[in-house]
């Protein structure tokens, strides 16, 4: 039964990446903003590219772990491939580890109450300052989060028994916190201290403020101490090992390493062999040539169609419409209940044909969202065909009018994609105004709209080259296009054009009052005549202060000749008064 539940809960958090179309959208958005970087296949590995690429999985785990927060995912993943790349994650030797692995010091094995995978990590088989732990820890990890695409979180069971404090380090701890925050999000579970010695609480409580004081993701209960009665409460018995209060007698060999490790792919027929092949059909039997397995001559295909993709990103969810800065590049959740009022629309407002489906039919409504300064409208493009992608492209009447994010794309088989259109209110206000005060005519922009036309572009094709878009759609044999009308919704009152126009011509005959009269600076008014006849007493004080100190230094001056001559004549008196007495006493 608790199997079940817990088999249940991974099935839920594996799927719900895929049913949210919010969630669909920010891992296209993260894969774009990734791939975008020319210089992304050059610093980082080729197998994290390759991943990037196909699995939304890896980018929805990072996604997840910052509330679908882009900008943060972005950041962390960034740091994360850079990790990857120095610490050679995909190069770790098991040569090098199997000291270690002898010692057992670290290996997975069985499942606790939850059914979730036991990491053991027997720490009195570690040395501080031995080196190999963090590969090792690091080795598991992979294995483990990406057999089970992060839908499986451990618990991590480190037995203290028999530890003291040539045991115990920050540096491997930290490091296994750090690891299943930042470079395999949520692949912890729980970390069960089993049998800690009193000697060691006191760098425990010193770990544990490690996670009070991390970022909210983090969970502060995630160290849990357990003892011989208590730890069957978390792992049952018969899988503890005889030490720990079990009956289990396991001893980690090489031979289960062996088990653990996924079976090796299939080996690549050389292109020699290959050729040996095409040779060996009989020129006779041409009618028979197509029960030829191609299958590994058609995967090479591939395999390198894939590579040559790596030198130019797809655009996804490329930004060709610009919007305010400050605005987060993922679906808000003010947008869910519309998304979801698109996905749930009856049958009638889809416009559909043999690979592609629209919803609404024909007309967008724009409407006023909390949290939104735009009004808004989303529009769904529903990939119908099970084997070819999509390309779409929407244009407007009016760029300067409507922001659309993406503007183009591609749509994977069997998978929706998101267009959202803004019509940009704010920013049109503040042209509106820089266009009254530069003394033209006041364009109603927002009151336009029903004057505005959007056409949506689809065609079927396995190309990546959305630059060239318009050429290929002359050339397509499955294409469509769909002609969309603007209207308001019944929530959304705009002011009228007159007390607009009269707002302008407020704020532009305070600002011509402002100019004749002085300026302003910080919200404060000046008058200019005022400060020039302050600035000319500053300067005349500033002159008649200088007067005064010339003066002051002629009388000085005066005054030190004077004394000069007075000194002299008093020593020229006092030697003749010297000489007279030496003559006298001769």
């Amino acid at each position: 039964m608790v199997t079940d539940i817990a088999n249940s809960k991974i099935f839920r958090r594996r799927s719900s990446t895929f049913t949210d179309p919010t969630n669909v959208l920010a891992v296209h958005e993260l894969r774009s903003r990734i791939l975008q970087d020319p210089a992304a296949t050059v610093k980082h590995s080729a197998d994290d590219i390759q991943r990037i690429r196909h699995e939304d999985w890896w980018l929805d785990r990072f996604l997840g772990s910052v509330n679908y927060d882009v900008d943060i995912a972005y950041a962390i993943i960034l740091e994360c491939l850079k990790w990857r790349r120095n610490f050679e994650v995909d190069r770790i030797s098991l040569l090098s580890l199997k000291p270690l692995l002898d010692n057992q010091l670290m290996y997975l094995h069985e499942n606790d109450l939850q059914n979730r995978h036991i990491l053991w990590i027997m720490m009195n088989k570690y040395k501080n300052g031995e080196e190999g732990f963090e590969k090792l820890f690091t080795f598991w990890m992979e294995r483990h989060y990406m057999e089970y695409k992060g839908c499986q979180p451990l618990t991590v069971f480190i037995d203290m028994s028999g530890t003291g404090l040539k045991n115990m380090s920050f540096d491997v701890m930290k490091f296994i916190i750090h690891s299943s925050k930042y470079y395999y999000p949520n692949a912890i579970e729980s970390i069960l201290i089993f049998d800690n010695p009193a000697i060691l609480n006191a760098s425990w409580k010193v770990i544990g403020s490690w996670l009070e004081s991390s970022a909210a993701n983090q969970r502060q209960d995630l160290l849990t101490f357990v003892t011989k009665l208590s730890v069957t409460h978390y792992v049952p018995k018969s899988h503890l090992l005889e030490h720990q209060g079990g009956t289990d007698t396991f001893k980690f060999t090489m031979d289960e390493l062996a088990k653990c490790l996924p079976p090796p792919p299939p080996p690549k027929p050389s292109p020699k062999l290959l050729q040996q092949r095409m040779h060996s059909i009989d020129d006779t039997t041409n009618n028979n040539v197509t029960e030829f397995d191609f299958s590994s001559f058609q995967r090479r295909n591939v395999k390198f169609d894939e590579e040559s993709v790596t030198k130019r990103a797809p655009s996804l969810s490329r930004r060709s419409s610009r919007g305010p800065k400050n605005r987060k590049s993922h679906i808000p959740p003010a947008l869910r209940p519309l998304i979801d009022n698109r996905v749930n629309a009856p049958s009638d407002d889809w416009s559909s044909n043999d690979f592609v489906s629209i919803t609404p039919r024909d007309e967008l409504r724009l409407e006023k969202l909390d949290g939104e300064n735009d009004l808004l409208d989303v529009v769904l493009v529903k990939n119908q065909s099970s084997e070819t992608p999509i390309m779409f492209k929407f244009k407007t009447t009016s760029p300067e009018k409507f922001r659309v994010r993406p503007s183009s794309g591609i749509v994977q088989p069997g998978t929706t994609e998101i267009i959202r259109v803004y019509l940009q209110y704010g920013e049109l206000f503040r042209i509106c105004f820089r266009d009254i005060i530069n003394k033209r005519k006041l364009p109603e922009y927002r009151h336009s709209w029903n004057k505005e036309k959007f056409l949506l572009l689809t065609m079927e094709s396995s190309s990546t080259d959305i630059d060239n878009f318009s050429e290929q759609f002359k050339n397509a044999i499955n294409k469509a296009e769909f002609k969309f009308k603007c209207r308001l919704s019944e929530n959304v009152k705009l002011d009228q054009p007159e007390e607009r126009r009269s707002s302008f011509l407020l704020q532009q005959q305070q600002l011509l009052n402002t100019k004749k009269d002085g300026f302003s600076l910080g919200g404060v008014n000046f008058n200019m005549p005022l400060i020039i006849f302050i600035c000319f007493l500053f300067l005349m004080f500033q002159f008649i202060y200088i007067l005064q100190m010339r003066s002051d230094n002629a009388l000085l001056r005066e005054t030190l000749v004077s004394l000069s001559g007075q000194i002299k004549e008093a020593n020229s008196l006092s030697s003749e008064n010297i000489v007279e007495t030496v003559k006298n006493e001769l």
